[in-house]
């Protein structure tokens, strides 16, 4: 399986992909302050094509992982990571609605009395429905086309890596950042304290630092599965 701390240590060792993260959580940071100030319109707006551009940014930036390309984080080319962004949506749309109407359909059909053993279950489900839009999102990063995703076997053939892929990997990254960004707190709270907006930025630094490591880590974990079948295909 794809190593997490692989994809930590190419994350952070590529040159200025620290100066190009610390300018992505700027909007973020807006965002952020658009969403406890309770500005919905300015939230919704602004968000709304910052949540394009980043789903853009992350998928081109997998894209590279996948193609070997030098510049793991893409520079911030607004009309090519707006097209990626809404190339990724469309794929990401059909196996979304799928899983969302099954783990309702699933669930209304589950009862069990105690909360705790009711709330694993849904856990349970949903991670495991999950592995659908993430699998596919696997294929898609590849070569970035709509119609690679409508491959029924190259997604079978990843589902099972990607359930595991769901859990682990957010139990991984949260694991790092309860470590790395937990300890800074820590020091602001003792000396400066959290209220301010220095830590509230470096929170938004670590939110995608988070994202891009993930990202790296699905590219891997692609080449892994389907690099080998790929170069068969092309053979026969």
């Amino acid at each position: 399986m794809a190593s997490l701390k692989e994809a930590y240590e190419s994350t952070i060792g590529e040159s200025f992909t620290g100066l190009k993260l610390l300018i992505w959580a700027i909007p973020l940071y807006i965002c952020r302050s658009f969403y406890i100030e309770q500005n919905s319109i300015m939230l919704t707006i602004f968000g709304g094509v910052f949540a394009l551009l980043l789903i853009g940014f992350l998928t081109e930036s997998a894209h590279n992982v996948i193609e070997k390309k030098p510049e793991l984080v893409p520079g911030i080319n607004v009309l090519s990571m707006a097209f990626t962004g809404i190339k990724t949506l469309l794929a990401l749309a059909i196996p979304t609605a799928v899983t969302i109407a099954l783990g309702n359909l699933l669930l209304s059909f589950i009862q069990i009395p105690d909360k705790t053993l009711m709330m694993t279950v849904q856990i349970f489900i949903w991670m495991f429905l999950t592995a659908f839009p993430v699998t596919v999102y696997l294929v898609f990063i590849r070569r970035l086309s709509f119609f690679d995703t409508l491959n029924l076997k190259k997604v079978s053939l990843g589902y099972g890596d990607a359930f595991i892929t769901v859990s682990y990997l957010i139990i991984k990254l949260y694991l790092i950042a309860l470590v790395i960004i937990g300890f800074i707190t820590y020091m602001f709270w003792l000396f400066v304290g959290l209220d301010n907006a220095l830590i509230n930025y470096i929170w938004c630094i670590a939110v995608m630092y988070n994202l891009v490591i993930a990202t790296n880590y699905l590219a891997k974990l692609s080449e892994e599965l389907y690099s080998f079948t790929e170069k068969d295909d092309k053979k026969d």
